[in-house]
């Protein structure tokens, strides 16, 4: 069995290059992930399967909203609830009544899923959101501590 384990140090270059696998092709620039990792308010976790890095998720936490901007898990480990597992310990380090929100593609049922498995709600709608192709975005969101499955 693969051992498990998670950092919170990276690097953009990382953070690139984890989800330009992820997403066939990175939504965000190096740049962008450098100006995010100089931000006060931004979190991530790394997910490291095996010593390599596979995995993260980062977001911004003001006050007690926190905003994921990103989950990518690289495309060859999908499908082994990694990014449940990462989720589950980034949370660990936010306060209890955190309201976690994030926006996901409506054509991407997987992870609206196990958004919905961990125990978001869609509140709210963007129509024609995204671009390549134009589709909505579900925004959902949670309290913490999350509910336990």
């Amino acid at each position: 069995m693969a051992e498990i384990n998670f950092r919170s140090t990276t690097t953009a270059n990382e953070l690139y290059e984890i989800a330009k696998s992820a997403y066939r092709g990175s939504p965000w620039s190096k740049q962008l992930f450098e100006n995010d990792l100089r931000n006060r308010t931004s979190s991530y976790q790394i997910l490291e399967l095996d010593g390599e890095a596979v995995a993260f998720v980062g977001g911004n936490l003001v006050i007690d909203e926190l905003s994921i901007s990103n989950v990518a898990v690289r495309a060859e480990v999908q499908g082994q609830q990694l990014g449940e597992k990462l989720l589950y310990k980034w949370f660990e380090k936010f306060p209890a009544k955190t309201r976690v929100m994030l926006e996901v593609r409506s054509s991407n049922k997987r992870a609206i899923h196990l958004y919905e498995r961990m125990g978001f709600e869609i509140f709210n709608i963007r129509e024609d959101y995204y671009r390549d192709p134009k589709e909505d975005a579900y925004l959902m969101d949670l309290r913490l501590p999350r509910k336990e499955q």
